[in-house]
């Protein structure tokens, strides 16, 4: 009963994106390699080498090296240890929104030199 609600709430063919229904500059925030820029900020800012912070977060050392190249996407269980761990926001990580990253964090990361 259930599949046939559902099959037809949606025209024959079409299947639900919900990426597709994003704003473009959420979209383009959200891609792995704009994650994995932040993930270098983020990294830089805290003064540790792509080693220290996969041992940091008890994650195989390729795993951070794929996330912050934008190789793969952040996993959810990563996130949240950068969360918890420091200070970050998933709106941050996830979204590249500033607005509720603690102050100190945020100045160290834009007061970072190009890399």
């Amino acid at each position: 009963m259930i599949e046939a609600i559902a099959s037809n709430s949606h025209p024959a063919g079409m299947s639900l994106k919900p990426e597709s229904m994003l704003p473009q500059e959420v979209a383009q925030a959200m891609r792995n390699e704009a994650v994995g820029h932040r993930l270098s900020l983020l990294r830089r800012a805290i003064g540790k080498s792509p080693s220290e912070m996969a041992d940091m977060l008890d994650i195989e050392r390729t795993y951070w090296s794929r996330f912050e190249k934008g190789r793969q996407g952040l996993s959810d269980t990563v996130a949240a240890l950068l969360v918890i761990r420091l200070g970050v926001t998933l709106d941050w990580l996830v979204l590249g929104r500033w607005d509720k990253l603690p102050l100190d964090l945020a100045e160290k990361i834009r007061s970072l030199p190009p890399e």
